[in-house]
Order: C-alpha cells, then structure tokens, then sequence
C-alpha cells in the first residue's frame, strides 16, 4: 500500500470521528501518520486537515454553539498553552507522553464506568441544550457573566490550552467535561469544533511564521483534502441518528483508545 492511499485512509477515519464527536482527529490520525512521516509533519499534516473538516462542519451548525462556554474555553486556553510550552519544552516527550497516556486511561476508565451506572438516564438529563428556535445569546452579560460554571470552563480551556501546546491533543480535558457535564451532544461538538478553529488556526499561523512547514507537508496535503471530505460526509449523516449516552461512550472510548497506543509505546 503507498503512503498516500494509507495515509488517506487514516484521515478519512479520522475525520469521520471528529464528525461524530467533535473531538478524535488528531488522537485517531496522529499514532497512524507517525508510521510513514516524522513527528513534525505528522502534528502539522494532522492539524491542517482537522481545520478543513472543522471549519465545514461548524459552518452548518455556529447557531448551535454555546457562547459563554466557547469564550470560557478560548480565554482559559490563553492562560494553559505557555505553561504547556514551558512543560514541553522542560521535560522530556517520551516522559510526559507516559504521564498522559496514565492520566488518560485513568480518567476514560471512571468515566465509561460512570457511563455505564447512568446508562439509563443520560439520554433524559442533558444540559446547555440549544435549538434553532431558541438560538444561544451573543451578547456581552451573557459572556463575561462569571458564576460557578463559567469558573470551571475557564479551568477546562486552561487545560486544553496546555495539553494543546505540549501534546497537541487540547481534546482531551474538553471529552471529560463533557462527559462529567452530560453537554447535549450538538452543543458539544459544535463548541468544540469552534474553539479548535481558533486555537489550531492561532497553531498553524506559528508554524508558518516559524518556517517549520516541510515541503512533504506542502506536497501530501492536497492530496488528503478529498479524504477529510468523505469522512466528515459519512459523520454527518451518521451523527443525528447517535443517541446521547452513545455518543457519551464514543467519547471516552476515543479517549481510551488513544491512551493505549500511547501506552503501548512503553511495553
């Protein structure tokens, strides 16, 4: 099999979880590229095509992001992301994948526990549910109002700012918020998809400017474009039909699963 037709295959895979989730494409592409590129090609190649389907997707449905949480998120990733540099760039890769990869397992594992004891109820007790009837609030009170739960999106989008900039997988603490929260799926990876516009689009631009883009990535990305498309398209039309608590499992089960191939790396 050639590296374009494997690598086309990944993405699709990949984009085809994100469309479902809101979350995956680089926790599902990133272990599969690492086979065929090196480590920079793969976070920028991964990061490039997650963007595209990101952006199509969240052109459908930005009537459906919750504002508040998006702005918690945003502002919370400004504050994590140097300290993830600083982590990164002051502890070895190999060790601060092994501290993840623990981490990651330990928190899917309660979770999918937790799934399980309320299989029967999750479908009942969403929240942040936002329709096209009653679209989410743009407006300043609405944004800088800072209770309880605006107090933990902002400690959450910490957290995905500084795994983002030290693993680049920022997915991740948003997975176990949504889970812990039982966000109304729509909501989630709608909001989802918007925060990742921002912050892979701020990533992208800082490799640009840093001239780290390589000529294979420059070469192979156009070529991927039509897998990213397939899918996003066969995610779409699988997504309405996924109940709540299945798309709860589908979360931590990415989760779970990216945990191991990091994991396995150190048997």
């Amino acid at each position: 099999m050639s590296d374009i037709v494997y690598a086309s295959i990944v993405i699709a895979c990949a984009s085809f979880a994100q469309s479902v989730s809101g979350v995956g494409f680089v926790m599902v592409a990133t272990p599969f590229l690492l086979a065929i590129m090196n480590v920079k090609d793969t976070v920028v190649l991964g990061l490039s095509m997650s963007l595209i389907s990101q952006v199509i997707i969240v052109y459908k449905t930005w009537r459906i992001v919750h504002p508040r949480m998006f702005f918690n998120f945003v502002l919370g990733s400004a504050l994590g992301a140097p300290i993830g540099l600083w982590f990164f760039s002051a502890t070895s890769f190999a060790l601060l994948k092994l501290i993840v990869g623990i981490a990651m397992l330990s928190i899917s594992s309660f979770s999918l526990y937790k799934i399980y004891d309320n299989w029967h109820i999750i479908d009942s007790t969403t929240t942040y549910q936002v329709s096209l009837s009653a679209p989410p609030r743009w407006n300043k009170n609405e944004l800088f109002k800072l209770d309880g739960a605006g107090r933990l999106q902002l400690f959450i989008g910490s957290v995905a700012g500084f795994f983002g900039s030290s693993i680049g997988m920022p997915g991740i603490p948003l997975t176990v918020y949504f889970s812990a929260v039982n966000v109304d799926k729509e909501v989630a990876r709608s909001t989802t998809l918007s925060f990742f516009i921002v912050l892979l689009s701020l990533t992208l631009a800082a490799n640009y400017g840093a001239g780290t883009i390589s000529a294979t990535v420059y070469r192979t990305a156009p070529l991927l474009i039509p897998s990213v498309l397939i899918g996003m398209l066969m995610g779409n039309m699988v997504f309405p039909h996924i109940p709540q608590r299945w798309f709860q499992l589908i979360l931590n089960s990415i989760i779970l699963y990216s945990a191991c191939r990091i994991l396995t790396e150190f048997l």
